[in-house]
């Protein structure tokens, strides 16, 4: 294949291929390891489903296409990668927030960090990574693609392009049903809301009508004392009725939506969610804040079943 052997940089397309897959799986071994530790439990920390952080794969990339020549000057490597990195994670944690309205990392508490999208410490980190990964790494990646099998690596090329843009894909229409949903949660929680503020509004209303026909009724006679204690019953009924409905109502369509992340269907945006607990939503993150619980939960209940099974 021709278009294969085009050249960016002095690297063809074929390399720069392989190169982006296997950092892409190298970064997700890291971040899963990184995770275990720190958690003690499995989580799968890549963006898409399968074992790939895309986000090292075009860092590496992009490193190898500018700072191959600067190999031997270890300062001018670590500051090239530095920047390209912080630059890197930048535009993509800002790409992310304005396409899917979502905050997927954050380094807002900790010091000298940007708009919470890089801070000094990680950027530092990243340049450390880097200079290792150029003069250690890199070198016995690229003589394993340079001598893996031509004709074998050009077919699992096709292979694994389709399995990353089917992932890809999968993955953006999860989420654009993710933020559908958690505007029909928030619809049914500002609801609620305004049902009982309508609610205690009726009541107060109710409550000084009564105390004012009490007092009427007082300085009238008996019966239409007991006349309006009807009245104002009936009145407390009437609301307490038509909340009672809206509540039903809206915990009927509650239910539903939360039983929807129970199904198979959407175990994309509960892995998304289990992967990146400190998610916050631009719009929703109240909806959003409920459904990390509510999936913490199931999976509380899933490894109480497990260990039951077990036993």
């Amino acid at each position: 294949m021709s278009f294969l052997n085009a050249t960016i940089a002095g690297f063809s397309l074929y390399q720069l291929f392989w190169y982006f897959s296997i950092y892409a799986l190298l970064g997700w071994c890291m971040e899963v390891c990184f995770d275990t530790v720190r958690t003690g439990k499995f989580v799968n920390r890549g963006f898409l489903n399968g074992p790939v952080c895309p986000i090292y794969g075009f860092g590496m990339v992009i490193v190898i296409l500018v700072l191959t020549p600067m190999t031997d000057n270890l300062l001018m490597l670590y500051l090239g990668t530095v920047l390209l990195a912080s630059a890197l994670e930048l535009v993509t944690g800002w790409v992310l927030k304005k396409i899917f309205h979502t905050t997927w990392w954050d380094y807002s508490d900790v010091p000298f960090n940007l708009g919470g999208y890089i801070c000094l410490k990680f950027s530092l980190l990243w340049g450390v990574g880097g200079v290792f990964v150029m003069d250690i790494v890199q070198p016995l990646i690229a003589s394993f693609v340079d001598g893996f099998p031509r004709l074998g690596g050009e077919i699992l090329f096709w292979i694994i392009l389709v399995l990353f843009v089917s992932d890809a894909i999968v993955t953006i229409v999860a989420m654009a049903k993710l933020n559908a949903e958690l505007g029909t949660l928030n619809k049914i929680a500002e609801a609620l809301r305004k049902g009982s503020d309508a609610m205690a509004k009726n009541l107060g209303d109710t409550a000084l009508n009564v105390d004012s026909r009490f007092d009427e009724a007082k300085a009238a006679t008996a019966d239409k004392l007991e006349a309006a204690k009807d009245e104002a019953n009936e009145r407390l009924d009437a609301v307490q009725d038509r909340f009672d409905a809206a509540k039903k109502e809206a915990m009927q369509a509650l239910d539903t939506a939360r039983g929807e992340w129970t199904r198979g269907s959407h175990l994309v945006r509960r892995r998304l969610l289990r992967a990146f607990p400190n998610a916050k939503h631009n719009d929703y993150d109240e909806a959003l804040t409920k459904i990390k619980q509510y999936i913490k939960n199931l999976k509380t209940k899933e490894d109480d079943n497990d260990e039951n099974d077990a036993t």
